[in-house]
Protein backbone atom coordinates (compact mmCIF):
# COMPACT_ATOMS: atom_id res chain seq x y z
CA UNK A 1 0.00 0.00 0.00
CA UNK A 2 2.86 2.38 0.73
CA UNK A 3 4.21 1.86 -2.78
CA UNK A 4 0.84 2.67 -4.34
CA UNK A 5 0.50 5.75 -2.13
CA UNK A 6 3.92 7.01 -3.20
CA UNK A 7 3.10 6.49 -6.88
CA UNK A 8 -0.14 8.44 -6.51
CA UNK A 9 1.69 11.25 -4.72
CA UNK A 10 3.96 11.52 -7.74
CA UNK A 11 1.05 11.66 -10.19
CA UNK A 12 -0.74 14.25 -8.05
CA UNK A 13 2.13 16.69 -8.60
CA UNK A 14 1.23 17.24 -12.25
CA UNK A 15 -1.15 20.13 -12.96
CA UNK A 16 -1.60 22.69 -15.72
CA UNK A 17 0.73 25.02 -13.83
CA UNK A 18 3.28 22.26 -13.11
CA UNK A 19 3.03 20.02 -16.16
CA UNK A 20 6.70 19.05 -16.50
CA UNK A 21 8.95 17.99 -13.63
CA UNK A 22 12.51 16.72 -13.26
CA UNK A 23 13.43 13.77 -11.05
CA UNK A 24 15.04 16.06 -8.47
CA UNK A 25 11.92 18.24 -8.29
CA UNK A 26 9.67 15.22 -7.83
CA UNK A 27 11.84 13.84 -5.04
CA UNK A 28 11.89 17.21 -3.27
CA UNK A 29 8.15 17.83 -3.57
CA UNK A 30 7.09 14.35 -2.47
CA UNK A 31 9.77 13.76 0.15
CA UNK A 32 10.54 10.40 -1.47
CA UNK A 33 14.24 9.65 -1.87
CA UNK A 34 15.71 10.09 -5.34
CA UNK A 35 16.49 6.41 -5.96
CA UNK A 36 12.96 5.32 -5.05
CA UNK A 37 11.49 8.08 -7.21
CA UNK A 38 13.59 6.95 -10.15
CA UNK A 39 12.40 3.34 -9.82
CA UNK A 40 8.77 4.38 -9.50
CA UNK A 41 8.96 6.75 -12.45
CA UNK A 42 10.42 3.96 -14.55
CA UNK A 43 7.44 1.71 -13.74
CA UNK A 44 4.96 4.54 -14.33
CA UNK A 45 6.67 5.24 -17.66
CA UNK A 46 6.44 1.58 -18.69
CA UNK A 47 2.68 1.64 -18.09
CA UNK A 48 2.13 4.99 -19.81
CA UNK A 49 1.22 7.05 -16.76
CA UNK A 50 4.21 9.37 -17.26
CA UNK A 51 6.49 9.98 -20.19
CA UNK A 52 9.60 11.91 -21.10
CA UNK A 53 9.43 14.03 -24.28
CA UNK A 54 12.20 13.24 -26.81
CA UNK A 55 15.50 14.76 -25.75
CA UNK A 56 14.20 15.76 -22.32
CA UNK A 57 15.09 14.44 -18.88
CA UNK A 58 11.87 15.79 -17.41
CA UNK A 59 8.60 13.93 -16.95
CA UNK A 60 5.03 14.74 -17.87
CA UNK A 61 1.78 12.79 -17.80
CA UNK A 62 1.44 9.95 -20.30
CA UNK A 63 -1.34 8.74 -22.59
CA UNK A 64 -2.75 6.25 -20.08
CA UNK A 65 -4.05 9.17 -18.03
CA UNK A 66 -6.00 10.38 -21.08
CA UNK A 67 -7.59 6.96 -21.48
CA UNK A 68 -8.67 6.93 -17.84
CA UNK A 69 -10.02 10.49 -18.11
CA UNK A 70 -12.09 9.59 -21.19
CA UNK A 71 -13.43 6.49 -19.44
CA UNK A 72 -14.41 8.55 -16.38
CA UNK A 73 -16.26 11.06 -18.56
CA UNK A 74 -18.02 8.25 -20.43
CA UNK A 75 -19.24 6.77 -17.14
CA UNK A 76 -20.21 10.13 -15.62
CA UNK A 77 -20.09 13.01 -18.14
CA UNK A 78 -20.23 15.84 -15.61
CA UNK A 79 -17.26 18.01 -16.57
CA UNK A 80 -18.85 19.70 -19.63
CA UNK A 81 -21.92 20.61 -17.57
CA UNK A 82 -19.77 22.04 -14.76
CA UNK A 83 -17.65 24.01 -17.23
CA UNK A 84 -20.75 25.58 -18.78
CA UNK A 85 -22.01 26.61 -15.34
CA UNK A 86 -18.62 28.02 -14.39
CA UNK A 87 -18.46 29.99 -17.65
CA UNK A 88 -21.83 31.56 -16.93
CA UNK A 89 -20.89 32.30 -13.32
CA UNK A 90 -17.72 34.13 -14.36
CA UNK A 91 -19.73 36.37 -16.66
CA UNK A 92 -22.43 37.00 -14.07
CA UNK A 93 -20.10 37.71 -11.14
CA UNK A 94 -17.19 39.13 -13.23
CA UNK A 95 -14.87 37.12 -10.93
CA UNK A 96 -12.84 33.96 -11.54
CA UNK A 97 -15.07 30.96 -10.91
CA UNK A 98 -14.28 27.28 -10.62
CA UNK A 99 -15.77 23.87 -9.85
CA UNK A 100 -14.14 21.16 -7.78
CA UNK A 101 -15.02 17.56 -7.00
CA UNK A 102 -14.09 15.50 -3.96
CA UNK A 103 -11.23 13.17 -4.88
CA UNK A 104 -10.53 10.85 -1.99
CA UNK A 105 -9.79 13.09 0.96
CA UNK A 106 -8.81 16.04 -1.21
CA UNK A 107 -10.48 18.47 -3.58
CA UNK A 108 -9.68 18.46 -7.32
CA UNK A 109 -10.41 21.46 -9.55
CA UNK A 110 -12.15 20.26 -12.73
CA UNK A 111 -13.43 23.48 -14.35
CA UNK A 112 -12.14 27.06 -14.30
CA UNK A 113 -13.05 30.33 -16.01
CA UNK A 114 -11.12 33.55 -15.44
CA UNK A 115 -13.02 36.64 -14.37
CA UNK A 116 -13.77 39.40 -16.84
CA UNK A 117 -11.90 42.13 -14.96
CA UNK A 118 -8.29 43.10 -15.60
CA UNK A 119 -7.42 42.53 -11.93
CA UNK A 120 -8.52 38.92 -11.36
CA UNK A 121 -7.52 35.81 -9.44
CA UNK A 122 -5.80 32.87 -11.11
CA UNK A 123 -7.00 29.39 -10.15
CA UNK A 124 -4.98 26.40 -11.34
CA UNK A 125 -6.83 23.58 -13.13
CA UNK A 126 -6.37 20.04 -11.87
CA UNK A 127 -4.73 20.93 -8.56
CA UNK A 128 -5.53 18.65 -5.61
CA UNK A 129 -5.34 20.22 -2.18
CA UNK A 130 -6.48 19.54 1.36
CA UNK A 131 -9.94 21.04 1.98
CA UNK A 132 -9.45 23.16 5.10
CA UNK A 133 -8.17 26.34 3.45
CA UNK A 134 -10.22 26.85 0.27
CA UNK A 135 -13.82 27.88 -0.33
CA UNK A 136 -14.66 24.69 -2.24
CA UNK A 137 -13.00 22.53 0.40
CA UNK A 138 -14.73 24.27 3.30
CA UNK A 139 -18.11 23.96 1.56
CA UNK A 140 -17.48 20.23 1.17
CA UNK A 141 -16.49 19.92 4.82
CA UNK A 142 -19.74 21.62 5.76
CA UNK A 143 -21.86 19.08 3.87
CA UNK A 144 -19.54 16.14 3.23
CA UNK A 145 -19.83 12.51 4.27
CA UNK A 146 -18.78 11.51 7.77
CA UNK A 147 -15.55 9.90 6.55
CA UNK A 148 -14.57 12.93 4.48
CA UNK A 149 -15.31 15.37 7.29
CA UNK A 150 -13.57 13.36 10.00
CA UNK A 151 -10.44 13.03 7.88
CA UNK A 152 -10.53 16.73 7.00
CA UNK A 153 -10.71 17.79 10.64
CA UNK A 154 -7.93 15.61 12.00
CA UNK A 155 -4.15 15.53 11.91
CA UNK A 156 -1.75 18.34 11.11
CA UNK A 157 -3.38 21.02 8.97
CA UNK A 158 -0.89 23.11 6.99
CA UNK A 159 -0.98 26.91 7.19
CA UNK A 160 -0.92 28.51 3.74
CA UNK A 161 -1.22 32.04 5.08
CA UNK A 162 -1.37 33.65 8.55
CA UNK A 163 -5.18 33.46 8.21
CA UNK A 164 -5.47 29.70 7.67
CA UNK A 165 -7.44 27.92 10.39
CA UNK A 166 -5.25 24.99 11.47
CA UNK A 167 -6.75 24.06 14.84
CA UNK A 168 -9.22 21.15 14.31
CA UNK A 169 -11.66 22.41 16.95
CA UNK A 170 -11.69 25.92 15.53
CA UNK A 171 -12.08 24.51 12.03
CA UNK A 172 -15.04 22.37 13.15
CA UNK A 173 -16.76 25.47 14.58
CA UNK A 174 -16.08 27.40 11.38
CA UNK A 175 -17.51 24.62 9.25
CA UNK A 176 -20.63 24.37 11.44
CA UNK A 177 -21.30 28.04 10.79
CA UNK A 178 -20.90 27.55 7.06
CA UNK A 179 -23.40 24.69 7.17
CA UNK A 180 -25.98 26.98 8.74
CA UNK A 181 -25.31 29.70 6.18
CA UNK A 182 -25.26 27.36 3.17
CA UNK A 183 -21.99 28.73 1.82
CA UNK A 184 -18.36 29.00 2.87
CA UNK A 185 -15.91 31.89 2.97
CA UNK A 186 -12.19 31.34 2.61
CA UNK A 187 -11.05 34.71 3.93
CA UNK A 188 -7.44 34.94 2.73
CA UNK A 189 -6.85 31.44 4.11
CA UNK A 190 -5.23 29.98 0.98
CA UNK A 191 -3.92 33.15 -0.63
CA UNK A 192 -3.37 36.21 1.56
CA UNK A 193 -4.84 38.52 -1.11
CA UNK A 194 -7.87 36.44 -2.09
CA UNK A 195 -11.34 35.78 -0.70
CA UNK A 196 -13.19 32.72 -1.97
CA UNK A 197 -16.91 31.99 -1.69
CA UNK A 198 -18.07 28.38 -2.06
CA UNK A 199 -21.38 26.51 -2.30
CA UNK A 200 -21.64 22.70 -2.27
CA UNK A 201 -23.02 20.53 -5.04
CA UNK A 202 -24.57 17.25 -3.97
CA UNK A 203 -24.42 13.65 -5.12
CA UNK A 204 -27.22 11.06 -5.08
CA UNK A 205 -26.48 10.26 -1.42
CA UNK A 206 -27.24 13.83 -0.33
CA UNK A 207 -23.64 14.54 0.67
CA UNK A 208 -21.38 17.10 -0.99
CA UNK A 209 -19.76 15.68 -4.12
CA UNK A 210 -17.90 18.91 -4.78
CA UNK A 211 -18.48 22.66 -4.85
CA UNK A 212 -18.66 25.77 -6.99
CA UNK A 213 -16.71 28.86 -5.98
CA UNK A 214 -15.83 32.39 -6.94
CA UNK A 215 -12.44 33.89 -6.12
CA UNK A 216 -11.94 37.65 -5.85
CA UNK A 217 -9.17 40.02 -4.75
CA UNK A 218 -9.79 40.62 -1.04
CA UNK A 219 -9.89 44.39 -1.42
CA UNK A 220 -12.85 44.13 -3.81
CA UNK A 221 -15.19 42.05 -1.63
CA UNK A 222 -17.94 43.87 0.28
CA UNK A 223 -21.35 42.92 1.65
CA UNK A 224 -23.21 43.76 -1.54
CA UNK A 225 -20.77 41.80 -3.69
CA UNK A 226 -20.96 38.87 -1.27
CA UNK A 227 -24.76 38.69 -1.49
CA UNK A 228 -24.75 38.80 -5.30
CA UNK A 229 -22.01 36.17 -5.50
CA UNK A 230 -23.70 33.79 -3.05
CA UNK A 231 -27.03 34.01 -4.89
CA UNK A 232 -25.34 33.25 -8.21
CA UNK A 233 -23.43 30.32 -6.74
CA UNK A 234 -26.51 28.81 -5.05
CA UNK A 235 -28.52 28.92 -8.26
CA UNK A 236 -25.66 27.33 -10.20
CA UNK A 237 -25.08 24.71 -7.49
CA UNK A 238 -28.73 23.64 -7.70
CA UNK A 239 -28.29 23.17 -11.46
CA UNK A 240 -25.03 21.27 -10.96
CA UNK A 241 -26.68 18.99 -8.42
CA UNK A 242 -29.44 18.22 -10.92
CA UNK A 243 -26.80 17.42 -13.57
CA UNK A 244 -25.17 15.00 -11.12
CA UNK A 245 -28.49 13.35 -10.37
CA UNK A 246 -27.95 14.55 -6.82
CA UNK A 247 -30.25 14.99 -3.86
CA UNK A 248 -30.33 18.26 -1.96
CA UNK A 249 -30.44 17.68 1.82
CA UNK A 250 -33.00 19.42 3.99
CA UNK A 251 -30.25 21.16 5.97
CA UNK A 252 -29.10 22.98 2.87
CA UNK A 253 -32.63 23.92 1.85
CA UNK A 254 -33.10 25.43 5.33
CA UNK A 255 -29.86 27.43 5.17
CA UNK A 256 -29.96 31.20 4.92
CA UNK A 257 -28.50 31.23 1.39
CA UNK A 258 -30.98 28.71 -0.05
CA UNK A 259 -33.83 30.36 1.81
CA UNK A 260 -33.09 33.67 0.15
CA UNK A 261 -33.28 32.06 -3.29
CA UNK A 262 -36.53 30.24 -2.48
CA UNK A 263 -38.05 33.45 -1.14
CA UNK A 264 -37.82 35.26 -4.42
Amino acid sequence: MRTVSKALRILDLFTEDTSVLALTEIATLTGIDRATCHRMLKVLDEHGYVTRPPGSKKYTLGATVLRLARTREFISPITPALQALVDALAVRTTETCHASLIAGHQIATVAVRDGTRSNRVHVGFGARISPHATATGLACLAYGSRDFVEHGLEGTLPAYTPFTTTDPAALAALVAGFRAEGYSIADRSFDADVIGIGVPIFGPDGFAAGALAAATPAARMDEASLAVTVDALVEAALQATAALGGRIPDDFLKSSAAGRIKGR
